[in-house]
């Protein structure tokens, strides 16, 4: 994914790697080199996702997950057809958000 200069997530990780002097910085920026690529051709779905997260409110208890009714008022108003393993992505997606989400605070 590129940023709207068209700078990919790796170049803006490889320039700061190459400007860090940080022993546990460096550690942490090359962890994150060393992950897999981010597929582009899901692309699609991480926006859609994104796109119902950024609506969904937070209540007393703090974030909620994402919900049928969430999904289904994107799809209608969007326009946006979904099948149903394109579902199960959001929906794990939004189950890794909340667990990290979930955990106390350092």
């Amino acid at each position: 994914m590129t940023d709207k200069d068209g700078v990919t997530v790796r170049e803006q990780l490889q320039a700061q790697l190459g400007r860090t002097k940080k022993p546990a910085r460096i550690r942490e920026l090359e962890a994150d080199l060393a992950m897999p690529r981010y597929p582009e051709e899901l692309a699609y779905i991480w926006r859609a996702y994104n796109r119902i997260r950024a609506r969904k409110g937070s209540g007393f208890a703090g974030r909620a997950p994402i919900e049928w009714p969430d999904i289904d008022a994107f799809c209608r108003n969007t326009r946006t057809v979904l099948a149903p393993w394109e579902i199960e992505i959001i929906e794990a997606l939004d189950n890794a958000f909340m667990a990290v989400k979930q955990q106390p605070s350092p």
